[in-house]
């Protein structure tokens, strides 16, 4: 299934498809600075899955260096499970999926993708994402970010 143009007529908002909400993006209220936790749980494509982190701000990782924002965590080269600290002007963390088919261009936000996201506590979110291969298996991408609570 191409969602593409269910996106397009509901201008990127949540749309629900048999019975399901899917989103784009997420955008997750998060304190000045927080840290947050990120685990890949599962991947079952034949292209590389990544996930994009966006802020007005900066990411810094567990090992203390400093990344520039909008961040790329590819399931291939990163750990299975790290931290990483928001230190965010506007308190908002965005995030979304990406995908490479093997030509080295990283995609998102076309065709099949589309991500249904659980709330499995109160400070944690866990990801089920389409890429850009029109299916509804959602599969292709599981991850989950844990925050701390203030």
């Amino acid at each position: 299934m191409s969602f593409e143009k269910l996106f397009q007529q509901s201008q990127g908002q949540p749309i629900i498809y048999e019975g399901r909400e899917l989103v784009l993006i997420d955008r997750i209220p998060i304190a000045k600075s927080q840290n947050i936790r990120i685990e890949f749980l599962e991947t079952n494509s034949k292209w590389k899955q990544g996930i994009v982190l966006k802020t007005k701000g900066e990411f810094i990782m567990d090992n203390g260096s400093k990344v520039p924002n909008r961040p790329v965590f590819w399931e291939d080269t990163a750990p299975k499970q790290f931290d990483v600290q928001v230190k965010s002007k506007n308190r908002e963390l965005i995030v979304y999926n990406v995908w490479d088919k093997g030509n080295g261009s990283m995609e998102h936000w076309h065709n099949g993708a589309a991500m249904e996201i659980s709330q499995t506590a109160e400070n944690k979110r866990v990801y089920h994402c389409n890429d850009g291969y029109p299916d509804t298996d959602f599969n292709d991408l599981i991850f989950s970010i844990e925050w701390e609570n203030d």
